[in-house]
């Protein structure tokens, strides 16, 4: 694993022009110009009001090939995620998928994800 950095060195590497505040990694994701003006996408409801549109890729992508790897590799090593765990609990009401089923990756919808236990992956030597 020596190749793994800390994200905050890979946004330091990744995006320095953009940065104006390079403090911590929560500064560096703050003021990244990058990233600014983007807002999730929504779409009208009959009331002629706003909702986020869980259709949107920042769901359909972000969340089973992103967050479901990160969280099906510390499922792996035992590390707790309560906050992850949150936000895909959340996220798999939003989107009508079950990911998370008894607190462990192994919901119907694993096979969709490119999080390690769909490949069958159990221990981090069979990940690396």
């Amino acid at each position: 694993m020596s190749n793994v950095v800390h994200i905050y060195q890979w946004y330091m590497r990744c995006y320095p022009q953009d940065i104006s505040d390079k403090t911590n990694l929560y500064t560096a994701i703050q003021t990244n110009a990058a990233y600014q003006g983007l807002k999730h996408p929504v779409k009208p409801t009959k009331e002629g009001k706003f909702m986020p549109d869980f259709t949107y890729r920042y769901m359909t992508e972000d969340i089973p090939y992103g967050l479901l790897v990160i969280r099906g590799i510390a499922e792996i090593v035992g590390l707790e995620t309560p906050n992850i765990d949150k936000v895909l609990t959340w996220c798999q009401e939003k989107m009508g998928k079950e990911y998370l089923a008894n607190s462990k990756l192994q919901g119907k919808d694993v096979a969709s994800s490119r999080a390690p236990q769909r490949y069958g992956f159990t221990t981090l030597e069979s990940i690396l």
